[in-house]
Parts: C-alpha cells; sequence; structure tokens
C-alpha cells in the first residue's frame, strides 16, 4: 500500500530531522526543505499529501510559500503552519492564506500527529463526496446518451427519410421547414457531443492530485469570446450587453472556463427570446472577482433554475431538459473546485434570472516574502 507523504519545511534542522523521524516511525514518507524556496520545488517535484511549514524562515518564510503556493493553482492540499508565534492576529494572517491547522512550538508528537490524521481525514472525505459527485454525472451522461443523442439522431434521420421521398412534393416554404428542423436537431447533438467532450476534459483536472493548475489565464479575453460565439450561435448578437472592464488573471486553465461558462451563458440564451438583453458584466470587491450574467428569460424557468438541486427527485427544470439539469451539476462542482460560489437570483425588472459566479482573486506572484522578525 502506498504511503502517505508529507513534506516537512523549517530551517531548524535538528527540529527538522527529529520530527522526520517522528513521521517516518508513524509509517508517511516525509520529504524536507529547510525553506520556502526549497520547498516549492520539493512541492511540484514530489506532489505530497499534506504539507507541515515552519513561518519563520530565510530566503522565503512559510507565508511566502504558501502564498505562492495558493497563487499557482495548487488549493486542495491540507496545510498546517508550525511555528513559535502564538498571537491571534498571527494565526489569523495564517488561517487568511489558507492553511488548514496552525500548531505553536514546542508541539508535542501526539498533537503533531493528531492534526495530521484529521487534515487527511477531512481530505479523504471531501475526496469521497467528490467521487459522488462525479459518479452521478457520470450516470447523467449515461442518460444523455441513452436518450438524448438517440433521440435527435432519429429525428435527424426522420427528417432525412421525408426529405428523401417527398422533397418533389414540397414547396421552398416546406422545404426550408424541414431543413430548419434538421439544423436545430444537428446543433442540440452537436452541443450535447461538446458538453460530454469538455467534461471529461475536466474530470482529469478534477480527480488529478495537482488541483486546477495552469498558466495565469486573462479571463476578459476568455469571458468576451465565449459570449461572442455564444450569441452568435444563436443569431442574437443585438441582444448581447458586454461589460468586461476588469483585466484579471485566475489560476485554472482557460478551459476550465470555457466549459464554466460556455454552459451559464448557452442556458442565458437558450431560455430567453429573441429581442430580449442578455447581459454579463464583472466587479472585484474584497478581493473576489464576480461575474454576473443577467437574462430576461420566463418566469417558470427562473423558479426553476433557482430552487434546482442537481440530482435530488425535487430537481425538476422546464421541459424535464436532462441536459440542463446535467449542465449546471458540472458548473456547481467546478465552481466549488476553484473556492467559488454559485448563486441564482431573480431578475425582478424582467422576470428572468441572474447568476453570479464569484472566485478568488490568487495573489500576485512575489518571490519571496520577509518575515520582520526572522
Amino acid at each position: 500500500m502506498k504511503k502517505t507523504k508529507l513534506l516537512l519545511i523549517d530551517d531548524e534542522k535538528p527540529l527538522l530531522q527529529n520530527l522526520k523521524q517522528i513521521l517516518e516511525f508513524e509509517d508517511f514518507e516525509v520529504v524536507t526543505a529547510g525553506n520556502g524556496i526549497e520547498g516549492l520545488s520539493q512541492y511540484e517535484k514530489e506532489s505530497p499529501d499534506l504539507v507541515i511549514c515552519d513561518i519563520m524562515m530565510p530566503e522565503m518564510d512559510g507565508y511566502g510559500f504558501i502564498r505562492n503556493l495558493r497563487t499557482k493553482g495548487y488549493t486542495s492540499t491540507p496545510f498546517i503552519f508550525l511555528t513559535a508565534k502564538s498571537d491571534y492576529d498571527d494565526l489569523r494572517e495564517g488561517m487568511n492564506f489558507g492553511a488548514d491547522d496552525y500548531l505553536v512550538k514546542p508541539v508535542k508528537s501526539s498533537q503533531l500527529l493528531e492534526a495530521i490524521n484529521t487534515r487527511l481525514q477531512r481530505k479523504r472525505e471531501i475526496n469521497k463526496k467528490l467521487e459522488v459527485q462525479l459518479s452521478q454525472i457520470e450516470n447523467g451522461f449515461r442518460l444523455i446518451t441513452d436518450k438524448e443523442f438517440f433521440a435527435t439522431v432519429y429525428d435527424i434521420i426522420g427528417y432525412l427519410h421525408l426529405l428523401k421521398s417527398k422533397h418533389h412534393l414540397l414547396d421552398e416554404e416546406s422545404l426550408q421547414e424541414y431543413f430548419g428542423y434538421m439544423e436545430r436537431s444537428s446543433n442540440r447533438l452537436l452541443s450535447l457531443l461538446r458538453k460530454v467532450k469538455n467534461w471529461h476534459e475536466q474530470e482529469k483536472n478534477l480527480l488529478s492530485k495537482n488541483d486546477n493548475i495552469s498558466n495565469s489565464s486573462p479571463v476578459k479575453d476568455v469571458l468576451e469570446k465565449i459570449a461572442i460565439n455564444t450569441a452568435k450561435n444563436y443569431n442574437r448578437e443585438k441582444d448581447l450587453l458586454c461589460d468586461i472592464d476588469e483585466e484579471v488573471s485566475l489560476h485554472v486553465n482557460e478551459g476550465f472556463i470555457e466549459t464554466l461558462f460556455t454552459e451559464l451563458l448557452d442556458n442565458a440564451f437558450k431560455f430567453s427570446q429573441k429581442g430580449n438583453p442578455v447581459s454579463i458584466g464583472t466587479n472585484i470587491k474584497d478581493s473576489i472577482y464576480s461575474i454576473v450574467i443577467a437574462d430576461c428569460g420566463k418566469s417558470n424557468y427562473s423558479d426553476s433554475l433557482i430552487n434546482f438541486k442537481p440530482f435530488s427527485k425535487s430537481g425538476r427544470l422546464p421541459d424535464n431538459d436532462p441536459g440542463l439539469g446535467l449542465g449546471l451539476a458540472i458548473v456547481d462542482l467546478l465552481v466549488k473546485s476553484i473556492n467559488g460560489e454559485l448563486k441564482f437570483s431573480k431578475n425582478s425588472p424582467c422576470g428572468g434570472i441572474i447568476v453570479k459566479v464569484s472566485i478568488p482573486i490568487p495573489f500576485d506572484d512575489e518571490p519571496t516574502l520577509k518575515d520582520s522578525a526572522a
């Protein structure tokens, strides 16, 4: 059985070796580093299951290490600060950087082991819940394959047979009507295929131990591209209102952003009438980047979407659209995986819906963050 791997970072060599021996005796695999810079290198090389890190270190202190770690997109690895600092403000600062626990030196081996096992158990519970959600979504895909894919293909084949047998009897208006049916069915099939393809690409990231890691993605460009393409797909370029001013980069891959917002914008256009506006805007407040999508859809769709709970018996949507239900389940899971928040509310003036996605903005990259007391 593979051992749980821990990354232990501390500049006090005797303490480092002592803790390493204790943890190895408890059957952990332990990787060590003497400061934050070495720690980052070891993290990317070893992919540990949990990090234990001192705060006051040369070159790069513990705050600098976790700040760089989270900025690079490593957000799901449990993190424990081990330090001589014990002031409340120091504790809060560590937690604000994303630490899961905070132990004060000198620490008893029993306290350290309890903290490690508690965080690992919490991580296992989160992973188990994620696996259940992924399994439910996979079942949803099978439902779509069995029902939606075949139904759509049969529609296309049926119209083709009609055209083949009766084309000489149909006038131009009837022909165009048949072509329109076939085009809509083909577009629906293409949309479902893209959804499946995009999901399987993102599923690899969600199951990966390395989070949703990538270089910074310029969100403004990606959002504008998605908005314009989606509006064109519905022949509603004039209905699109864009107000995306903030130039922000997030440490998630571009495909992740595309999967997320293509689904939300597609719903906004799908469930609103041509001639009514669909708007997308952004704002920044308290280190949170928010993207807001608003439409003027039908009120019954709004009520269903706001109260929708994926895979629950009460989670019924207008027209029993399994594609939409699956799409919302995917969106909800993707947003949670980057520690974001997804909210639906009514667009009261026109009876539509407002979708708000809030994503924490990563810290600016800094090579070092010195502790004044180091």
